[in-house]
């Protein structure tokens, strides 16, 4: 009888378990996330985040980056942004969440890469956009899952209401035009827990 139980009890907890049971933390050191600013239609500026948390349980990826770490390369630049783009003091995180493939925990080998088209929902200064990421994940180790554009994933200002504020950067600046298409390109490890 006591046996009968035990059995019973380890297979409702086996049962419990999600078969793709993993949970995996970001690596903020050896992740980066870049962008791409135009403005007067021919100068590109490249720009980032220096900051990056993120986690992935089961096949639920979230992913949070303070807009106080952006880095322009000149520090005016990154308040103006902060405050006329992100509205920083409502809004102080850009967020991306997404439904990762169970397929990535079936890569066997160290070298193996799965090419993946994943929708996000991105979040920036208030609105929330589901944009799709061409991204490859390759599986390091057991341990350790990399995902990279293998495409920059284009932001539109329009979409995320983020006009007014370009046009207030472009006016500041004195600059005739910045572009309202940004791409952005990232490469994240996480580590399994």
């Amino acid at each position: 009888m006591l046996k009968s139980i035990l059995c019973t009890t380890a297979m409702m907890a086996l049962l419990s378990v999600p078969a793709t049971a993993d949970e995996w933390t970001l690596d903020s050191e050896r992740s980066t996330l870049h962008f791409v600013s135009v403005k007067n239609d021919n100068v590109a500026e490249i720009h980032r985040f220096t900051e990056i948390t993120g986690e992935l349980n089961d096949d639920q990826l979230k992913i949070s980056i303070p807009v106080s770490s952006i880095d322009t390369g000149i520090p005016v630049r990154n308040e103006r942004m902060l405050t006329h783009l992100f509205n920083v003091s409502d809004y102080p995180f850009v967020t991306a969440t997404a439904t990762i493939p169970v397929e990535v925990y079936d890569i066997e080998t160290a070298t193996g890469t799965l090419p993946v088209i994943i929708p996000m929902e991105i979040f920036i200064a208030g609105e929330a956009v589901e944009v799709d990421a061409a991204v490859q994940i390759t599986k390091l180790d057991a341990d350790h899952i990399v995902a990279t554009t293998s495409q920059p994933v284009l932001i539109n200002g329009k979409d995320f209401a983020l006009i007014e504020g370009i046009h207030k950067l472009r006016d500041i600046a004195g600059l005739d035009a910045i572009n309202h298409v940004v791409p952005v390109t990232f490469s994240v490890l996480f580590a399994r827990d």
